[in-house]
């Protein structure tokens, strides 16, 4: 997910990631889990003021220090 620099601040990342949640959510889907890099303070700050929590890190990402996972259970 990506926000340009001009829209920052808008509550637009905030926006698209609940109805990312709702969509998930309605599709069945129990949980959400997610990525970013060790150096995006303020996607670390959306997920976590959002509920998620570091979980174990999965896939290719397991390699990676500077990958950080997140999840989040939706029920």
């Amino acid at each position: 997910m990506y926000v340009t620099e001009l829209a920052r601040g808008r509550g637009y990342a905030r926006m698209i990631l609940r109805e990312l949640e709702r969509t998930a959510a309605l599709a069945g889907r129990k949980r959400a889990v997610l990525e970013t890099g060790i150096k995006q303070p303020a996607a670390i700050a959306l997920y976590t003021s959002s509920h998620y929590a570091e979980i174990p890190k999965f896939g290719l990402h397991k390699a990676l220090p500077e990958i950080l996972c997140l999840g989040k259970d939706l029920s």
